[in-house]
C-alpha cells in the first residue's frame, strides 16, 4: 500500500479528536411557580379557609342563640299573661263575699259574729 492510502486508511478507522461543543444549558426563570411558593400557597389557602370555616361557624352559632333567646322571650311573655290571668282569677274566687256566699248557701253555714275574731296585721 502506498502512504498516501494508508494515511487515508488510518483516518477512516482512526477514532477522530476533533473538538466538540457542548451545548450547556441555562436555568432561565420563566415566571413559573415554584415549588417554595406552590407549598406558601397552599398553607396560606389553609389559613384562610380556616379563618372562613371559624367566621362561618360564628355566626351560625350566633344565630342559633338569637334564636332560641327569641324563642324563651316568646314563652315567658306567653307564661307572664297565663299568670296575671290566673292571678286576677285567685282574686276573684278569694273574695269575701263569694266565701260567705258559698258557705251559707252551698254548705249550710251560719255567721256568728260574737265568735268573729278580727286580726289585724299590724297588731
Amino acid at each position: 500500500m502506498s502512504p498516501l492510502v494508508q494515511k487515508r486508511a488510518q483516518e477512516t478507522y482512526a477514532p477522530q479528536h476533533d473538538r466538540q461543543t457542548k451545548k450547556v444549558k441555562e436555568l432561565v426563570f420563566k415566571g413559573g411557580i415554584t415549588k417554595g411558593e406552590k407549598g406558601i400557597y397552599f398553607m396560606a389557602l389553609i389559613a384562610v379557609v380556616f379563618a372562613a370555616y371559624l367566621i362561618l361557624s360564628n355566626y351560625a352559632e350566633m344565630y342559633s342563640l338569637n334564636h332560641e333567646m327569641q324563642q324563651t322571650e316568646t314563652q315567658i311573655t306567653q307564661q307572664q299573661s297565663i299568670n296575671d290571668g290566673l292571678s286576677l282569677q285567685v282574686k276573684e274566687l278569694s273574695d269575701p263575699e263569694r266565701i260567705l256566699y258559698i258557705a251559707q248557701n252551698d254548705l249550710g253555714m251560719k255567721l256568728n259574729d260574737q265568735s268573729v275574731k278580727v286580726i289585724h296585721g299590724n297588731e
